[in-house]
């Protein structure tokens, strides 16, 4: 007996639900510019606006620096003169007339926090000299494609001054996020005020005591973890460099950190970001 009209009809339908839950296998093949989970993520306004597109034809002057390998897994490398003396000060002066007071996000929102942060902030402007230093950031990582400084930013930190332990990474994908961080001292008239990390391991080698504490006066840090792990000595013009992300774009957690609280002086820094950001190339790149 013949299926009537109506269960034709039935059938087509059912089949169709069937085909489009099971994916539209057809559609990937006759349009494949349907969207993957592994797109690339699409730069919102601020974060476009927040990245440096490499400038072409710019003239830096010729500058070495030492480099001293701390850790390969997460890589973290110590960096002795990665600013000269007149670099640093004249980002120190730049710097002056702009600092406001730090801030710290919570869900998505801005609002300050002393316990958490305690420090000014101030945006450079892009003279030629920052352009270099953002240049000479570029070039330490090996001119890795699609990966683009972050405008900079100094932070200056009085007694008391302090950034508890945090992440430079939050949310981050295997396609996009702040890949590593450098840590630029650009003036150290202080005592304490070194940057910690408490989940490295301290060296054996006793060299290292150059670059970080290896004395017993540390002690306890009050409202903060305890001074485990590894403290970077500020130094003018001394960088300490690490990686944030592994390839599959999740964190490392050993790149947990923070700025202890300076004892007395005045300690000023320098943040490096870099963020990668899979496929984009910018006009000019």
């Amino acid at each position: 007996m013949a299926p009537s009209i109506a269960s034709l009809i039935q059938f087509s339908i059912l089949g169709l639900l069937g085909y489009i839950l099971a994916g539209a296998p057809l559609l990937s093949i006759l349009l494949p510019s349907s969207r993957s989970a592994h797109e690339v993520q699409v730069l919102s306004g601020d974060k476009l606006e927040s990245l440096v597109v490499p400038e072409k034809g710019l003239k830096c002057p010729e500058h070495g620096y030492g480099v001293h390998i701390f850790e390969r897994e997460p890589l973290v490398v110590y960096i002795e003169g990665f600013l000269s003396g007149e670099e640093a000060e004249h980002v120190v002066r730049m710097s002056e007339s702009k600092f406001t007071p730090s801030t710290v996000w919570t869900s998505g929102i801005e609002h300050l926090d002393p316990s958490v942060r305690r420090s000014e902030k101030a945006q450079l402007d892009r003279d030629v000299v920052v352009k270099c230093i953002e240049d000479r950031a570029r070039k330490f990582q090996g001119w890795r494609p699609h990966l683009f400084i972050e405008k900079l930013w100094s932070q200056r930190y009085t007694e008391n001054g302090h950034y508890r332990h945090h992440y430079d990474w939050s949310t981050s994908t295997k396609s996009c996020g702040r890949v590593s961080s450098f840590m630029v001292y650009l003036e150290a008239n202080c005592t304490g005020g070194g940057t910690n990390f408490p989940r490295l391991r301290k060296p054996v080698e006793k060299s290292w005591c150059r670059f970080i504490e290896c004395g017993e006066d540390g002690g306890e840090v009050v409202g903060m973890e305890a001074e485990e792990g590894v403290t970077f000595k500020p130094i003018k013009g001394n960088a300490v460099f690490w990686e944030n992300l592994r390839a599959d774009g999740s964190g490392y957690k050993e790149s947990w950190h923070a700025g202890l609280p300076v004892k007395s002086g005045i300690k000023i820094g320098l943040n490096i970001w870099s963020w990668y950001q899979e496929g984009w190339a910018p006009e000019g790149e």
